[in-house]
């Protein structure tokens, strides 16, 4: 991955471009933004141009011996980490070819816990997956392609120990060798704990990147270690570019579309082009659940929805309430902005009109809930209860008079 290959992001590109040359380069570095706007990508980049004995102003040679091996994700002082599990009901994660101290295998044993996974076990499928979606990565997609079901993946006490090992050695080739955490904010509390020590003294010439969506599921402790490098989503002028390329057929109607209800995410822009009825399925959902806690003596239509939203599975929960919370975000827009500022669809604009109303300053407490409920999903809360006591809580708010 060069550095030219990133979608946009030109301020980032040239504060990294600049920590190079100025010989500034910290030796640990949080790559932190919402959604998938690029910042594996930049890591990815960033160690590759570091490491080019041939490297200009502005990249990577793309074509050295370093450079060759990046692109194949073959460099042997390149590591990565990334949450897994085990893959679901009646299924086998197929293995490929490992790196590190694990030896070759064709599937994770039935009886293996979770706690005995690491993410060598799962490289292969690592490395085709990056080049699925060339390295914009999205959790959800990844959890499909191991195939673990409704189940969270997680970076355990047991890949701590794998980091620690693998990264104590001395480089092989390159003059840095490169961590790249992808998800950190999936470590639990056994394997952060391990890695406090290693993250504010690594070995030498060692640089670590945690590529993250959630800095505040992270510890303090962790978070202290890390230079924080902001990355910002990506803006819509350098969205439409990079989709009138790679969707050359469609119309600039549903490109504009998309890109103003994606927010500068490059996978949610692309779901949004090649399946937008998901949209709209969470949009007719969101307008039931609204009307169910309104309407008085609803307890049962609710304890309906509550079981149907329950059976989804957990990553399809969490975008649910990231739509929802979107949703209510655009009616205080409505509200309190200019309707220039609002990012919806026809259908979403037709509705919000009758709804914004009932969303002010005065019940703005349900974006908290909503904030609450999102965190809480992703911490493995129990469905049920979490879309049961947010609906009653909806219930009492929305009737809050403005």
């Amino acid at each position: 991955m060069q550095i030219k290959d990133i979608i946009g992001q030109q301020k980032i590109k040239e504060r990294l471009l600049n920590t190079v040359k100025n010989g500034r380069i910290s030796h640990a570095q949080l790559f932190l933004g919402k959604g998938v706007n690029g910042k594996l990508a930049l890591a990815v980049a960033y160690a590759q141009y570091i490491n080019c004995p041939n490297k200009t102003e502005t990249d990577s040679c793309g074509i050295c011996s370093s450079c060759v091996k990046y692109q194949a994700m073959s460099h042997p002082d390149l590591f990565f980490s990334f949450p897994v599990n085990k893959a679901g009901k009646g299924k086998s994660a197929d293995l490929g070819e490992n790196k590190g101290s694990i030896e070759k295998s064709d599937q994770v044993s039935k009886n293996a816990k979770s706690s005995d996974l690491i993410s060598t076990m799962f490289y292969r499928k690592w490395l085709e997956y990056l080049r699925e979606c060339n390295y914009y990565a999205e959790l959800q997609q990844w959890y499909k392609k191991i195939e673990i079901g409704d189940k969270q993946g997680i970076i355990n006490v047991n890949e701590a120990r794998r980091i620690v090992k693998d990264l104590s050695y001395k480089s092989i080739e390159a003059e840095y060798k490169v961590l790249i955490i992808w998800q950190p904010e999936k470590m639990n509390g056994s394997s952060a704990n391990l890695l406090l020590k290693f993250f504010e003294e690594p070995p030498e010439r060692t640089l670590i990147i945690m590529v993250s969506d959630e800095k505040d599921q992270l510890l303090t402790t962790i978070q202290s270690r890390f230079q924080i490098i902001p990355i910002p989503r990506i803006l819509d002028s350098d969205m439409r570019s990079h989709l009138r390329n790679k969707f050359p057929s469609i119309d600039t109607h549903t490109i504009d579309t998309s890109i103003k209800l994606a927010g500068g995410d490059l996978q949610k822009t692309y779901s949004l082009i090649e399946a937008g009825d998901d949209v709209k399925e969470h949009f007719l959902m969101f307008q039931s659940w609204m009307r169910m806690c309104y309407k008085k003596g609803s307890l049962e239509e609710i304890k309906g929805f509550v079981e149907k939203v329950s059976r989804i599975g957990r990553e399809n929960q969490k975008h649910f309430l990231n739509y929802s919370l979107r949703l209510v975000r655009e009616c205080l827009i409505a509200n309190y902005g200019h309707p220039t500022l609002n990012r919806l669809t026809s259908y979403e604009a037709d509705w919000l009109l009758k709804f914004a109303p009932f969303i002010h300053i005065n019940n703005r407490q349900i974006v908290d809930n909503f904030d609450k409920a999102i965190i809480e999903i992703g911490r493995n809360a129990n469905p049920s209860v979490l879309f049961m006591s947010l609906s009653l809580d909806l219930s009492q708010l929305l009737k809050i008079k403005p």
